[in-house]
């Protein structure tokens, strides 16, 4: 066991009597004093794991070991040698090892021995502490204890106690040492000298002077000048890379790209990945700011930039700069605070009134605001200020045909005096120069040859958002949507706050069928414009080619709220309206967009389709002559012509004007070819119509209109199979389409499939419930289904939507007519021959019901009423025959049945009749002569034998 005894020695216990028992001095002091006055110490032995046991010991003996680390804590102590527990069930021994658990052992002093004062000499000290430790070790423990090693370290932690400060400061030497050289491969370099010590270019040396000629170049504000200053700059930096000389060249390069798309990718990324160097020179350092604005404003993110470059121009020592007036400008101006960037660029001008680019930049600003006298002014100063100023000329020229469009011919000329300063023109202003060429021959109705000038246009600066923009729409007024979407989605992308651009997308989505696409972009649209009425009309106009009519007439009532002027808002809802037959609703709507814009081609078109829908295709005609008038180019006008001449019959002039209207819109003319196809199946052309349509389901694939149609002419072919198979198309493209499932129904009614007809037919009413024409066809395939009170309903529901459907009057009346309800019967007729007087057919079944009411004589004035309005109803001259047989007025109906003959010799009943009425009048011959003619006609009749006796009568 060791020992450290190097600490002072506890007191020794107070003498008191003897007891003569060698164990009475271990009792422990904390145990309190006996009534003799003796001073109770308790001790204990102490075992090793290993057995071996050692002591007594007092316990401030045993605390000592614990705390020198001479005992471990894992030993078993015991007051008697008899009973062992564990060193730490003992409360003192256990505070005393929890303590030295939680925190760091203290260092405890060596004493010298009191025996040998004054010894310096660590070899002269260890004997005589030796010598000592014992003889106290003898004095505590009077021989009675286990052999103990003695050890004694104060000498050595002496040493180590010396020695430790200069550790401690080699230790850091190499610490920092070894950092400083770490940060050499970095930005900072070596103990960041970059960044304490940043180099710079000396006042008056060669560099100097190449420094200031190039932030000369930026004031100039022309393509030479900023070639000019990058160049410069780029001499500098081959001989030493000096952080603002630096950042001078990333803001000439950040200019060659913003105004002229003329830097090169390789300087842009280097001007990206310099960034962090040239940030070393501070946060608020002026060239800095200036640099990450540059490069902010070519990503149109200046807002992000536009606080510091406000704290900056804010101090007094960069007021002079004019250069972070500039950019700061361009801040404002990006985020269309032109007030602000007016205001900034009219104090450069306090300090330098010849300014070409500040005088050029609020031209800029004048002309987007619309102010044309204003942008000429200042394009002109910046003009008189450097002639050399050429992007100046250009936007002179730009103001004549984008701001002022009054002179087209003088815009035209500022162009090309704009354009002879080619050599003074960037890519960019060249490239602009042309797209204003273009402009002006699009002003000057030259569509084609301004898009040939736009495209060459963009061709030389593929980043020009005026470039594309004009091209979008000179594109879109030829209805080139398939050209002109990717243009506009571009825009979009670049200024989703653009609403010409965002309008531009949607619509030219709408018209090359993206219809989905159409609906997420005009939603997120909805979100940027709330109340942008352009935006209301556009979804109205997806929705409503999405069939959903209730959305889509909610969008443009509230389009029409936000501009009553829109004009397209109420067209359109008017055409909507009258899809739905709700022609009052629509007719209001159209007249109030006519008294709008008298001379709006669009909407002369929707009168057109108006009067087609009130059956009168007289003012239809004259609508739509006047829609080609104000525009001969409008497919729509020329639509409406075909569609008039069809429905007038006169189908060859129906076919040329959908050839016309093809002609000007080949491909996105919506329903072109659908009514070209129209036109054929009506000429029973049944083969060309079919292929006319299936080349509008090629061109069309997503249609479910040409398939529906195809099917239907293909059902009238009698190609039930290939009918069928159009319809399942549509179906499987829209399976709740309720026009393809009306065809269906037909189809398979024409196999006689009643049940799944009445499916099909019934999923049809369903679906449009207000769609008098499903409602008719399905009650003729219930009637034919044997199902007549139920087709009956359906009869009335079409009258009830439409009191004008003649087709549904008249299956009623006969239906009352088989039903006996003669009365009903002869109201439904009259219905449908006041709905379609055209219809004489139904004057027959008006004189019917009234001879199956025994009415002849009224009969009788029917018949011959119908006869009289069309000679073709032949039938009707037996029916008047039989009126007068039951009046016994049977010469009249002798002359009658006499007509019907003539008019239908292969008919067996008039003969048969004949004869009757020849037996009244006591015509024997002619009587016999007439039966002869019936057996002859129907030699298989079921009364043979009756004719046969009445001719025997009558010969005998």
């Amino acid at each position: 066991l060791e020992a450290d005894l190097s600490a002072p020695l506890p007191p020794p216990p107070a003498a008191g009597p003897t007891d003569g028992l060698e164990m009475l001095s271990f009792i422990d002091d904390a145990s309190g004093k006996e009534p003799g006055g003796r001073i109770q110490v308790k001790r204990f032995h102490v075992r090793r794991r290993s057995g071996k046991m050692f002591g007594p010991f007092e316990e401030g003996v045993i605390v000592k070991m614990l705390e020198d680390g001479q005992l471990l804590g894992n030993e078993d102590v015991s007051s008697d040698s008899e009973s062992w527990s564990a060193i730490g069930t003992v409360p003192i021994f256990a505070t005393a090892i929890q303590r030295l658990m939680e925190g760091p052992s203290k260092a405890i002093p060596v004493a010298t021995s009191a025996a040998q004062p004054g010894s310096e000499t660590a070899g002269g000290t260890e004997p005589a502490n030796g010598q000592a430790s014992m003889e106290r070790l003898r004095q505590l423990y009077e021989g009675r204890m286990a052999a103990v090693s003695v050890v004694d370290r104060s000498a050595a932690d002496l040493k180590w106690k010396k020695r430790i400060p200069y550790l401690v400061a080699a230790g850091v030497s190499v610490l920092v040492l070894g950092t400083g050289l770490s940060f050499e491969a970095s930005r900072y370099g070596a103990f960041g000298r970059h960044k304490f010590f940043p180099a710079s270019v000396s006042s008056g040396s060669p560099q100097a002077k190449l420094v200031a000629e190039a932030k000369l170049g930026l004031l100039r504000d022309t393509y030479a000048s900023y070639q000019e200053a990058r160049d410069k700059s780029a001499q500098v930096l081959k001989g030493k890379e000096y952080p603002e000389v630096r950042a001078l060249w990333c803001q000439s390069v950040a200019y060659l790209q913003r105004r002229y798309a003329a830097a090169e990718r390789a300087d842009l990324a280097n001007c990206d990945k310099r960034m962090e160097a040239i940030g070393l020179l501070g946060e608020k350092n002026v060239e800095v700011i200036k640099t990450a604005a540059g490069l902010a404003l070519n990503a149109r993110k200046g807002a992000d930039v536009q606080a510091r470059l406000q704290d900056a121009y804010s101090r007094e020592d960069n007021q002079g700069d004019l250069e972070l007036a500039f950019l700061l400008s361009d801040a404002y101006a990006q985020k269309k605070d032109n007030t602000n960037a007016i205001a900034t660029l009219k104090k450069v001008l306090e300090r330098d009134a010849k300014s070409a680019k500040a005088h050029h930049a609020l031209g800029n600003l004048y002309q987007a605001a619309g102010k044309a006298d204003e942008a000429a002014q200042a394009y002109a100063a910046a003009l008189q200020a450097d002639p050399q100023h050429a992007a100046s000329a250009v936007e002179l020229a730009a103001v004549e045909l984008l701001v002022r469009k009054a002179n087209i011919e003088q815009g035209a000329q500022a162009v090309e005096s704009a354009l002879k300063l080619q050599n003074e023109l960037g890519p960019a202003e060249r490239a602009r120069a042309r797209g204003l060429k273009g402009v002006a021959l699009f002003q000057q109705f030259k569509p084609k040859e301004a898009e040939t000038e736009l495209k060459e246009a963009l061709k030389d600066n593929q980043d020009s958002t005026f470039i594309k923009a004009q091209l979008a729409q000179v594109l879109r007024s030829q209805r080139d949507y398939d050209g002109a979407l990717p243009l506009f989605e571009s825009l979009a992308k670049e200024d989703n706050a653009n609403l010409e651009y965002v309008d531009g997308h949607i619509t030219s989505l709408v018209m090359t069928g993206k219809m989905q696409d159409a609906l997420t972009a005009v939603e997120a649209a909805s979100k940027g414009f709330p109340n942008e009425a352009r935006i209301a009309y556009l979804f109205g106009r997806i929705e409503d080619a999405l069939d959903k009519p209730v959305d889509a007439e909610g969008h443009f009532k509230r389009a029409n709220a936000a501009d009553p002027k829109l004009v397209d808002a109420g067209l359109y809802l008017g055409r909507l309206y009258l899809r739905q037959h709700r022609n009052a609703d629509a007719r209001a709507l159209l007249e109030a967009a006519a008294k709008q814009a008298p001379d709006h081609a669009g909407v002369h078109a929707g009168l057109g389709e108006l009067a087609l829908a009130e059956n009168n295709s007289l003012l239809a005609q004259q609508e739509f002559d006047r829609a080609v008038q104000l525009d001969p180019n409008l497919a729509d006008a020329h639509l409406g012509l075909s569609r008039v001449a069809l429905l007038g019959g006169d189908a060859t002039r129906a076919e040329t004007e959908a050839n016309r209207a093809l002609e000007l819109d080949p491909h996105l003319l919506k329903d072109g070819r659908l009514q070209r196809g129209l036109v054929l199946w009506r000429l029973h052309r049944l083969d060309e119509a079919a292929a006319e349509l299936e080349k509008a389901k090629q061109e069309d694939p997503r249609s479910t209109t040409t398939p529906i149609t195809l099917g239907a002419v293909l059902l009238e072919k009698g190609d039930l199979p290939g009918a069928e198979s159009n319809l399942g198309l549509a179906l499987r493209n829209e399976p709740s389409n309720h026009e393809a499932l009306y065809y269906l129904g037909l189809v398979r009614a024409k196999r006689s499939e009643y049940t799944q007809a009445l499916d099909s037919m019934k999923s049809a009413v369903e679906r449009a419930p207000k769609r008098p024409d499903y409602h008719y066809a399905y009650g003729v395939i219930l009637r034919d289904a044997k199902k007549l009170p139920e087709a009956v309903e359906q009869w009335k529901a079409a009258v009830e939507l439409d009191a004008n459907y003649a087709d549904a009057h008249e299956a009623l009346g006969h239906a009352y007519l088989e039903k006996a309800d003669f009365d009903g019967a002869i109201a439904s007729f009259e219905a449908a021959l006041k709905a379609d007087p055209q219809r004489t057919r139904v004057m027959g079944a008006i004189g019917d019901a009234l001879f199956n009411a025994a009415r002849w004589d009224d009969a009788v004035r029917r018949y011959q009423a119908a006869i009289k309005a069309d000679p073709k109803l032949t039938y009707v001259y037996y029916k008047v025959a039989r009126a007068f047989t039951e009046q016994a007025q049977h010469a009249k109906a002798i002359d009658w049945y006499r007509k019907a003959t003539a008019a239908e010799p292969q008919n067996p009943q008039p003969f048969y009749y004949l004869g009757f009425a020849y037996k009244e009048r006591n015509k024997r011959k002619d009587a016999i002569s007439a039966f002869k003619e019936y057996l002859v006609k129907k030699p298989d009749a079921a009364d043979k034998k009756d004719i046969e006796d009445e001719i025997y009568d009558l010969e005998h």
